[in-house]
């Protein structure tokens, strides 16, 4: 379970294995937060730092997360729902993710809400002479998106056995094979191969067991008809469902249920007659509920808007000693098992192992499920609908048009102009703005009713593929998004710019050298420091390689060598990419080169 302090466990579950580095991933996700995304990339490529202890106190260092953006950012195809990508602030950094993310629609009208990772790593160093480098795969199956809500969730971790025994995960392929399909855009075609070459890998693998688990099956939803895969009947049984809905009680699950976990909120919708199948009804409460701004104008249901409370989705049955759980993505609802496309993973055991009651136990560090359920009491409501569309509906009718970007240069710098083939909605009383996301301050307001046709100078830095939306109604109401936008005439040396504008003069690649050298460097999250990197404007200005940074060196290289071997392939990297001060790869390769011979200082 992922507790709501616990932001960066789905983060830490994707660092490579021991002796192991970040080959390729595929990715699908309801809502998406491109700081998360940023993150990923980070955590699959400093396989230096990685341990599977969760710990997410390690020290990143910006220059280092640069090079991992940049090196591992197109090795990652992420599908996300469309017109669920949250509005995040102006990031530079946010380019090397323009290529990784596909929107992507339900093919029966409901929503595509899996989160779900699958993970290649090779065996670091290299191979013998004519064998290829060893291979695993790790699937990660969650409840939560991707995303840093603070919210309670649930994680599957499963990865790839030695032997021949454990599960297999074919349906994990045939999900993202379907999404492939489902693409409201055209697939490039890396992207296509990508993904094909892991659900080929996935046929062949299988996947060791939890601890506990004798039988492991992956249930995909919504890919064709209706389906339910819960048990008709058993002794007992609980479900914990932030969202729920009266067809799951009528037509999904009519049978009785002893034990019913949701939101407040969620539970007053109910019909009662729906709450009279269920023996013990609990509202689910952690405090969390009183951290909501009143004056929040976002909508209910915008992208950006933090989850919190109560997030997992969890089905648990227990019959004749046996306990089955069924974790994934599916809430207790009708078009969870009906239009939406989502996935379950049923966990077979022993009741001792995985029973309801283990379940929900705390220990003596901190307190259990059980201790955040509460008696529920009907609340009086009045959740009237207004009659008129809400701004989360305009929201997916603007995400869901076809966009089109050209990059242009001119002789005063460079454009960019972003169109639709359709006609933007023409919604009452709501206006609506676009920006690219990397110059907020750069809005324009749309004429409803006409195809987007609109263009933005910008430097070549600051060319952005993400088109952000704010659309605001009259009486307040507000949502905001962002929009993938494939770009044409990007030119081959804008990466290349990029990577020397977040790096900045001198001055600044010194400070971050002087800090990859410090004996005992300060501890940052990986999400501290992607802000760092992706926020501040360059520094000005240029400065010769001055003598705290040469005594660094060369201390470094008598003491701890093996400190500057590690940095050796970061510093070769920006050396062609020309991002380096003048003359310091000069010096770099004379002070690796004693280093490489002589051993550290005795």
């Amino acid at each position: 379970m992922l507790q709501p302090a616990n932001r960066l466990t789905l983060i830490d579950a994707m660092r490579p294995p021991a002796g192991f580095r970040f080959e390729s991933a595929m990715a699908v996700t309801y809502t998406l937060d491109l700081r998360a995304l940023l993150a990923a990339p980070a955590a699959l490529a400093l396989a230096g730092r990685g341990t599977d202890s969760g710990d997410d106190s390690d020290t990143y260092e910006p220059i280092e997360l640069i090079h991992a953006l940049r090196a591992h950012a197109s090795r990652l195809t992420v599908f996300s729902q469309v017109g669920e990508i949250a509005l995040a602030p102006s990031r530079r950094a946010f380019a090397f993710l323009e290529q990784t993310v596909l929107p992507v629609s339900a093919p029966r009208g409901g929503i595509v809400h899996p989160k779900v990772w699958v993970i290649r790593y090779n065996a670091a160093g290299d191979p013998a002479d004519g064998q290829a480098a060893e291979q695993r795969l790790r699937v990660l199956i969650a409840s939560r998106n991707l995303t840093f809500d603070m919210s309670w969730d649930t994680v599957l971790r499963l990865d790839e056995a030695a032997g021949p025994g454990g599960a297999t995960l074919e349906p994990v392929g045939e999900l993202f094979e379907a999404l492939l399909r489902q693409c409201s855009a055209g697939v490039p075609e890396d992207h296509r191969t990508r993904v094909q070459s892991l659900v080929e890998a996935l046929q062949d693998a299988r996947f060791a067991l939890p601890a506990g688990v004798g039988e492991l099956k992956v249930h995909v939803l919504g890919l064709n008809g209706p389906f339910s895969p819960l048990p008709s009947g058993a002794e007992r049984s609980l479900i914990i469902s932030p969202f729920v809905s009266d067809s799951f009680f009528t037509s999904v699950h009519p049978v009785k249920i002893d034990e019913l976990v949701s939101s407040s909120e969620q539970l007053d919708r109910l019909d009662p007659g729906s709450l009279a199948e269920v023996e013990k009804v609990h509202a689910f409460d952690d405090g969390s509920a009183t951290d909501r701004a009143d004056d929040d104008k976002l909508s209910p249901f915008d992208p950006g808007r933090p989850l919190i409370g109560l997030h997992a989705k969890v089905f648990a049955f227990e019959d004749k000693g046996r306990a089955r759980l069924f974790l994934g993505s599916a809430n207790a609802t009708g078009p969870a098992f009906g239009s939406n496309v989502e996935i379950l993973v049923e966990l077979t055991g022993s009741v001792d192992a995985l029973g309801i009651d283990r379940l929900c136990e705390g220990s003596d560090d901190e307190p259990g499920l059980r201790d955040l359920f509460y008696d529920y009491r009907r609340s009086c409501t009045d959740d009237t609908p207004s009659g008129r569309p809400s701004v989360d509906h305009w929201r997916h009718t603007i995400a869901r048009l076809s966009y089109t970007g050209q990059v242009i240069e001119g002789d005063d710098g460079w454009t960019v102009a972003y169109r639709t083939t359709e006609s933007m909605p023409e919604p009452d009383d709501v206006t609506i703005h676009c920006w690219p996301l990397t110059v907020a301050g750069n809005r324009r307001q749309l004429v409803p009713g006409k195809p987007l046709v609109e263009q933005f100078k910008t430097s070549l830095a600051n060319l952005s593929g993400f088109l952000a939306f704010e659309l605001a109604h009259t009486e307040g109401e507000m949502s905001c998004f962002v929009v993938p936008v494939p770009l044409a005439g990007v030119p081959e040396h804008r990466d290349r710019e990029l990577l020397r504008s977040l790096i900045g003069n001198a001055e600044r690649f010194f400070r971050y050298l002087m800090a990859l050298l410090e004996d005992d460097t300060g501890e940052s999250s990986v999400i501290d420091t992607i802000e760092r990197i992706s926020g501040g404007e360059p520094d000005g200005g240029d400065e010769p390689i001055n003598l705290p940074v040469l005594e660094r060196l060369l201390r470094t290289m008598r003491r701890d060598p093996g400190k500057l071997a590690g940095l050796h392939p970061l510093v070769s990297d920006l050396a062609a990419d020309d991002a380096l001060p003048q003359g310091f790869a000069e010096l770099w390769e004379m002070i690796h080169e004693v280093a490489s011979t002589e051993g550290p200082a005795q």
